[in-house]
């Protein structure tokens, strides 16, 4: 069975479980790298608001050999903890003065995106791009996010260099940077990674940074002062490995690695471990604290 058949059989036995007052659509959603995600939209009656449900991780239990029936209570018990508990007025999306209040931006792949940068704004930052978003946080729907495209950029009678500047004053504080130690980190996502680490890594002394989310938090190195906190604690010129398009990894330049070694790391991970939307880049970066510039390693 392909994830399209699976995704029409998926809907019938949805739209069953749910009853009447809601509609379920089958849509292809286009995510980050040129990569396509089937998914679910389930609309309810009278409510604006409708979680995208990605179809990707029901398929593998299926073919693990889960029933569909089960599979969609699963879904809909998921649908229900994800609905916004009312509907939102998006009038204020009209509006640019009320829009950059909640403006933040993320780093993506400049090579993997270029047909979606032909529709969305967008600044060069070394071999990534900048790109911009609105930061959800009403109707029950905290963490979601709206794509800045041209044609609000067009509504809105505004530029691109607009939308960095109040995207650079407002995202550090809607999403504040955090630097915290790895095993930390993973001894909270991934706890069961946490011991698997090699002694090698665990000698560099490996730090990731994000934002509070941890989602989209690779554009963290932008801001304003952040590398240059991350350097002042770690003492010194910083490498940076872009881990995803949600978190990097920095490590002080004093230490005894290797930048090759850390270069076939960051291949490596990037396909064998990561999904393909969430790879940022094959590059290491370097931070240079004295000119507080990066740039490719």
């Amino acid at each position: 069975m392909t994830i399209k058949e699976f995704s029409g059989n998926m809907k019938q036995a949805v739209s069953m479980e749910l009853g009447s007052g809601y509609k379920v659509e089958e849509v292809s959603v286009d995510k980050n790298n040129g990569v396509t995600l089937e998914a679910l939209l389930i609309k309810k009656d009278g409510l604006n608001l409708s979680p995208t449900i990605y179809l990707n991780s029901y398929y593998e239990k299926h073919l693990g050999g889960e029933n569909l029936r089960d599979l969609a209570g699963r879904m809909v018990s998921d649908y229900r903890a994800a609905l916004p508990e009312e509907g939102i007025d998006i009038s204020f999306f009209l509006d640019y003065e009320q829009v950059k209040e909640r403006l933040a931006f993320k780093l993506i792949s400049s090579e993997l995106n270029t047909e979606l940068l032909n529709t969305v704004p967008h600044v060069p930052f070394l071999d990534l791009e900048i790109t911009f978003y609105y930061s959800v946080e009403t109707g029950g729907m905290d963490g979601g996010s709206i794509l800045i495209r041209n044609s609000h950029m067009e509504n809105w009678g505004v530029g691109t260099g607009d939308l960095m500047r109040d995207s650079l004053e407002n995202a550090p504080g809607i999403l504040p940077g955090t630097c915290r130690d790895i095993y930390s980190v993973m001894e909270k996502m991934c706890p069961e990674k946490a011991d698997t680490v090699s002694d090698d890594l665990r000698d560099l002394g490996l730090y990731v940074i994000s934002n509070e989310r941890l989602t989209l938090g690779a554009a963290v190195m932008i801001y304003p002062g952040m590398m240059e906190k991350v350097s002042d604690m770690l003492g010194g010129n910083l490498y940076i490995i872009p881990s995803s398009i949600h978190e990097l990894i920095v490590l002080s330049a004093q230490t005894d690695a290797d930048p090759e070694y850390l270069r076939d790391m960051i291949r490596l991970v990037n396909r064998t471990q990561l999904q393909p939307q969430d790879v940022l880049s094959d590059s290491l970066y370097f931070f240079d604290r004295e000119t507080g510039k990066i740039t490719i390693a």
